[in-house]
């Protein structure tokens, strides 16, 4: 996919954006759905070479020719709308993220590899300058986080620490905004996806610290331990939205099948229960593992939870 245009899967008449477009949003999905899948793919091949034991350098060398044929066409660098762009910012981390897992291979090829971690920073170069010309609400909600994770990714995959600080910023741009009671302003303005929105914003936010860390970065102390406190409201809200429902005066959207929280909303968690182990996470994840999220890695169980 080297060109996206798509428009925003949400009601025009909704200043909120809380509403689907049913037909806009069968367009959008559509749309995307090659993008999706490349992602999913890609993360699980990265994730095959992490889990071979003995390392498997052909499921690493196939993880950097699926990387390769997209460097080469130029994909994802040709986007012509604005929703367009915030689906950029959010892929990008998903492939630097599944490249970092498989560089170090051996005996992979360096031409491939260059290619690769030029197109990375081109793609990163262009999620940060879309975003720095966005000066409405999307250039401080999850939206800037999601570019932040994707600058900071293709960053340190790249050795480029003007995107690793580019990315790192954006995350301080959500983390200063969480307030005593572990809840993000602008998230909560979504009414009935407040709770959605506070759990997609925090998954770049906790991805972003993760990365930043390995730099020297600490952001998980910034705001006064201020993702610890959103943190905790998120996974509070898992079981009982009835916070986010008193605060926004909206009854919160339910979570579909049993109606517990889905495994891949909640990815990000084992990453954070790998630095601040609680016994509360831990019965959380237990219930849900392996949990996966592409965008941020694919299995974070594998990751960040599996001794081997």
């Amino acid at each position: 996919m080297i060109s996206l245009g798509v428009p925003s899967k949400y009601r025009q008449d909704d200043p909120r954006r809380a509403t689907l477009d049913e037909s806009a949003n069968e367009t959008y999905s559509k749309a995307v759905q090659p993008l999706r899948e490349y992602g999913k793919t890609l993360a699980k091949i990265a994730n095959a070479y992490v889990k071979s034991n003995p390392k498997n350098p052909a499921a690493a060398a196939c993880g950097l020719t699926w990387l390769n044929h997209w460097a080469a066409a130029e994909a994802m660098t040709d986007m012509r709308s604005q929703q367009a762009s915030l689906n950029q910012g959010q892929a990008v981390a998903g492939f630097a993220l599944a490249y970092l897992q498989i560089r170090n291979a051996p005996a992979l090829a360096k031409e491939q590899k260059k290619r690769v971690e030029d197109w990375l920073k081109v793609l990163g170069r262009q999620v940060a300058a879309s975003m720095d010309k966005n000066r409405g609400t999307s250039g401080k909600n999850n939206h800037r986080y999601w570019n932040g994770l994707s600058a900071i990714a293709a960053g340190v995959a790249t050795g480029d620490k003007w995107l690793i600080d580019w990315g790192a910023d954006s995350a301080r741009i959500g983390i200063s905004q969480i307030a005593p009671d572990g809840t993000l302003p602008l998230e909560l303005k979504r009414a009935q996806r407040a709770r959605d929105y506070h759990t997609f914003a925090t998954e770049p936010l906790i991805a972003i610290a993760e990365l930043a860390h390995t730099q020297g970065i600490d952001l998980y102390a910034e705001n006064k331990h201020a993702l610890a406190r959103l943190v905790s409201r998120v996974v509070e809200s898992f079981g009982d939205p009835s916070f986010f429902e008193k605060i926004t005066g909206s009854k919160q959207e339910p979570y579909p099948g049993d109606g517990s929280v889905p495994g891949y909303r909640i990815a990000w968690l084992e990453i954070y229960q790998s630095r601040f182990p609680s016994p509360k996470n831990e019965a959380l994840l237990a219930t849900k593992r392996p949990v996966a999220s592409s965008g941020i890695g694919g299995d974070m169980t594998l990751l960040f939870h599996d001794k081997d």
